[in-house]
């Protein structure tokens, strides 16, 4: 039949279905490149650049498992040391895609911060040298001068109160050599619940009172749709190690008690 005798319903009809074909394939072209879409096609980023402290617990244990989650998933990570202050600096910026392991509490600086999965959970302790006399009490001094890194912000963050004075110096791990060194009787230091490397490493040791620190993984917010991929290995490869101690105020020392 010639096509201008064709009944109008069936020219409608074939207009109708062209249109809907070319339309669904549109909306299955915008779909496949969302984020969220595009990782579960396995379109993975190929590199990721994560800043890390270099205090020694994160070196020997959290840097080693967030790296193998990384390999599972075949992205390579590329590192970038900072303290604190760096970091926060560095995520401002834009210049990192994320980091090993750090506070949550710092996504009240950083709201857009993505909480990948806990690693940890965090204790601030006081040490001191056998060469001074030492309380818990300490930190409140005035008279007294003590050590600490560059953390001021967290410090702000997690509300820890300090009245003795300090010296910040520029990471953990200066602030361990100039102890060991023997230029440093007292200092501020924190360690994990489930990994720990600094238990042992002054004499005299207090735990200080505050509020629970749990230890994350985090993601720059433009990688929020990678963060369950990565959490799920990050599971997968913690499953390897002992749990996370319960917290339940039993190993919280007060001013006045000592842990050896």
């Amino acid at each position: 039949m010639p096509y201008n005798n064709r009944p109008l319903t069936d020219i409608a009809l074939r207009i109708f279905c062209g249109v809907r074909t070319q339309l669904w394939l549109l909306l299955f072209c915008c779909y496949s490149c969302l984020p969220g879409v595009a990782a579960a096609k396995g379109t993975l980023p190929r590199v990721l650049v994560l800043s890390y402290s270099n205090h020694p617990t994160v070196q020997k244990y959290y840097l080693p498992i967030v790296q193998q989650a990384y390999q599972n998933l075949g992205i390579e990570i590329q590192l970038v040391e900072a303290a604190p202050e760096r970091f926060i600096q560095l995520y401002q910026q834009g210049k990192i895609d994320g980091d090993i392991a750090r506070i949550d509490a710092l996504s009240q600086l950083l709201p857009q911060l993505v909480l990948v999965r806990q690693l940890d959970r965090m204790q601030v302790s006081y040490h001191c040298s056998a060469a001074v006399p030492c309380s818990a009490a300490d930190i409140n001094d005035p008279n007294l001068l003590i050590f600490t890194p560059v953390v001021k912000t967290a410090r702000q963050l997690i509300k820890l109160q300090v009245l003795a004075k300090t010296y910040e110096v520029n990471s953990w791990q200066q602030l361990l050599d100039l102890y060991q060194q023997k230029k440093v009787d007292r200092f501020l230091m924190v360690d994990g619940a489930r990994f720990h490397t600094t238990l042992q490493a002054s004499p005299q040791r207090f735990e200080i009172a505050h509020r629970p620190l749990p230890f994350y993984h985090v993601l720059h917010h433009q990688h929020r749709q990678l963060a369950p991929l990565v959490a799920e290995q990050i599971e997968k490869v913690l499953a390897t190690y002992p749990p996370l101690p319960k917290s339940d105020g039993s190993t919280t020392l007060r001013p006045g008690h000592n842990q050896h």
